[in-house]
């Protein structure tokens, strides 16, 4: 078992949609390699194209009954429907210039945990685990989000080929929940990867009777260099994914205050359930891309504690061995405080927690639960806002 087994399942979806990720346990590449590239390229001048037509007809149409229209709602309109081409285009964007570009680095990170044996057969099947539940989530939202379109646009009065333009249109949002299912599942792993690390400092207090000071120091320099070897990985997750974090999360809180204003709304007759449904999903949506990176500083925070207890531990015995003897208790103490309980350790823990790994969003602003709350917030403000505008103009 490896990481190419473990991420099977993503990797083949990505695939699937035109979106080539480099397999962990692949060097040479596959060689449908260009012919997926292209695919991906082609999809992507495709939803282009489709968007470029979409303005040319729905605008003028927007502005021929702009004076049956308010103000709040016309601009409400038009930045909704600017909203989704931007999330639509810059999502598979973002992910192709990532899979080609970024995405190789990240993958050579994994490799060299693979060869230097960081993790067991059964941390692959956890990982693997991760990789399934995040594709049926996606298949599952994905499915819902079909079903919805289908209903809406059934019954409208409109050419079988305009029809089938409009359901297709909306399946261009399989880039966007891809992209964030693609980044959290990466980034939940990584978030795994620290608490392995912290259990195996556990197993070793726990399995651990006499002191050695050959070998307490060479455990700490494995656990540094893996500690170093997944805050690399973390840097690499960044460069990969931190242009798509900006646009998906960007457009989330346009998103969310566009539909609360529909909700809000009572001089239309609209489906209040449907577009609850939607404020729901996105708002999901939004919280899994603010979670992912919380997880993976809180499991980082988690080692660095679980170094805090090595010390503590370490003191405990100290005190036993003084107890037998104080002669040997003055030079276990001497050795203990040079290779474990001292500098390296010491270092170890201050430099833990000064690495706390992070996610940012192209380097504007860090990626976490701080958002909530300033979402909440900016949605709240916009919609009274609007609504005032609104109210003012019946």
């Amino acid at each position: 078992m490896d990481f190419q087994w473990s991420l099977q399942p993503m990797l083949k979806w990505m695939r699937c949609i035109g979106i080539y990720l480099e397999s962990p346990g692949s060097v040479i590449g596959s060689p449908f390699r260009i012919w997926i590239i292209a695919f991906g390229l082609v999809v992507f001048f495709v939803n282009i194209c489709r968007n470029a037509i979409f303005i040319g007809e729905y605008f003028p149409k927007l502005d021929n009954s702009s004076s049956e229209m308010s103000t709040p709602v016309l601009w409400n309109t038009v930045i909704s429907m600017s909203n989704y081409l931007f999330v639509t285009t810059g999502s598979q964007l973002s992910l192709i210039v990532g899979s080609i570009s970024r995405w190789p680095g990240l993958i050579q990170i994994l490799r060299q945990m693979e060869k230097e044996h960081f993790f067991e057969a059964k941390h692959y099947r956890r990982f693997r685990r991760i990789c399934i539940s995040a594709l049926a989530f996606l298949i599952t939202v994905l499915v819902v989000i079909a079903i919805v379109g289908t209903l809406i646009i059934l019954p409208i009065d409109m050419p079988i080929v305009t029809k089938v333009s409009e359901l297709l249109y909306p399946t261009l949002v399989l880039y966007v929940f891809s992209g964030a299912a693609m980044f959290s599942c990466v980034g939940w792993i990584t978030s795994d990867m620290f608490m392995i690390l912290a259990e195996k400092v556990t197993q070793q207090l726990n399995k651990s009777c006499k002191f050695n000071q050959t070998d307490w120091s060479r455990r700490l320099d494995s656990w540094r260099h893996q500690h170093y070897t997944m805050l690399q990985l973390v840097d690499k997750i960044n460069n990969c994914y931190s242009g798509l974090l900006l646009v998906l999360i960007a457009s989330s809180f346009v998103m969310m205050i566009n539909t609360s204003f529909l909700i809000m709304r009572r001089d239309l007759n609209l489906n209040i359930l449907l577009h609850l449904s939607i404020l729901i999903i996105e708002f999901g949506h939004f919280a899994m891309l603010i979670y992912v990176p919380h997880r993976i500083r809180e499991s980082a925070i988690c080692f660095t504690k679980t170094l805090r207890c090595l010390d503590l531990d370490n003191q405990i015995l100290q005190e036993k061995v003084f107890l037998k003897s104080i002669f040997r208790f003055i030079f276990l103490i001497s050795v203990l405080y040079k290779y474990v309980g001292g500098e390296q350790l010491n270092f170890f823990i201050v430099d833990a927690l000064d690495s706390l790994p992070k996610i940012t969003a192209l380097g504007l602003f860090d990626v976490n639960l701080h958002l909530a709350p300033s979402i909440v917030g900016t949605t709240l403000t916009y919609l009274i806002i609007l609504c005032q505008f609104q109210y003012s103009k019946n």
